[in-house]
């Protein structure tokens, strides 16, 4: 065997090692894809709340800012169960299209100098959130509130807290104060118009939309008879 072949085998052998390491990260990484799983939120009752390992786990993450408001969320594992709720028009609230996580159960604005507020006196899931936006651009409408969708009870009694739970529209000014409740077991809202949220429920087979002007705070029912 030359010298010429022998090298040609150690190049291929080499291009063979190469090519196995390569396949072997792919797989990798296809398998820890696969073993991920977005954080959940379970419900406990007030009895399991008050053991020590079932304590919920509570961590805070910087979102972003709001004007001159910052905004940090908090992660929960896990979140009491509700025995009623009333809303607090003093309390804060937040939104924004900045992006939160999955077991979002609360928001604290604060700025400079000043005291932190909290959204929740208790916590809740925020499934989705819209903020404030001054200006139209070609993917915002104008928006003079903060916009929130948040779960508050397990409805579908899975266990945990999630989008398939009936969910509660909520409003507040843009650093998260005069929270205000706008609809009770909507299943979505998108924003269609400058100051005008679309919402929709569901009761059975039906499907029933409803239209909130933000600045009036008139809701009015869609007619969709057929």
């Amino acid at each position: 065997m030359n010298f010429i072949e022998k090298s040609n085998k150690v190049l291929l052998f080499i291009a063979a090692i190469i090519v196995i390491i390569a396949i072997g990260k792919n797989i990798i990484k296809d398998l820890l894809r696969k073993d991920y799983s977005e954080p959940t939120v379970q419900v406990i009752n007030h009895d399991d709340a008050q053991k020590e390992h079932q304590k919920p786990k509570l961590e805070k993450r910087y979102v972003g800012q709001i004007k001159d408001v910052h905004l940090l969320e908090i992660t929960s594992d896990k979140i009491v169960e509700e025995q009623s709720y009333s809303a607090n028009a003093e309390m804060i609230v937040v939104s924004s299209s900045l992006s939160l996580s999955s077991n979002a159960v609360n928001l604290m604005f604060t700025k400079a100098g000043e005291k932190n507020n909290l959204l929740f006196e208790n916590n809740a899931l925020i499934v989705a959130f819209t903020p404030a936006q001054e200006q139209e651009t070609q993917y915002r409408n104008i928006l003079s509130k903060n916009i929130y969708s948040v779960a508050r009870k397990d409805t579908n009694k899975d266990g945990f807290l999630n989008q398939d739970d009936k969910k509660e529209l909520l409003v507040s000014e843009y650093d998260g104060t005069k929270l205000k409740s706008i609809m009770d077991n909507i299943e979505g809202y998108q924003i269609i118009n400058n100051d005008v949220v679309l919402l929709y429920t569901a009761t059975g087979s039906d499907t029933f939309y409803y239209t909130f002007n933000v600045l009036s705070s008139e809701l009015l029912k869609l007619d969709t008879n057929l």
